[in-house]
């Protein structure tokens, strides 16, 4: 009977081709703008509207650097940001590929 061993899903980025990923993750992240008072205090905290979503996927392969390329971001599209590349004499090569994406690039305050 046939089995799958490791990575189900990849968030979005696209496993290289010769390669198998063993490792994914996936962050979102905001800022938030504060107000101090003259006692340096915060007296409001207020999630500011742009949202960056940081992906990576880890395995052993090829990284596929062509995929990183220049451009312009667009809002909600995962972009591939960085590809590292290492290899050893006792083991297969290693990579890591790294995308981005930004979502509320118009910056619309949206509450969710």
């Amino acid at each position: 009977m046939p089995t799958h061993i490791g990575v189900t899903t990849n968030f979005g980025l696209t496993t290289p081709i010769g390669g198998y990923v063993h490792e994914s993750s996936r962050e979102e992240s905001i800022d938030v703008a504060t107000i101090r008072n003259e006692m340096g205090v915060t007296v409001k905290a207020v999630p500011k509207p742009l949202i960056t979503r940081t992906v990576s996927i880890k395995g052993k392969g090829d990284a596929g650097l062509a995929a990183v390329v220049s451009g312009a971001f667009t809002e909600g599209t995962l972009r591939i940001t960085e590809a590292k590349q290492s290899e050893g004499n006792d083991d297969f090569p290693d990579f890591e590929i790294t995308g981005l994406a930004y979502l509320n690039l118009s910056g619309s305050d949206q509450e969710s």
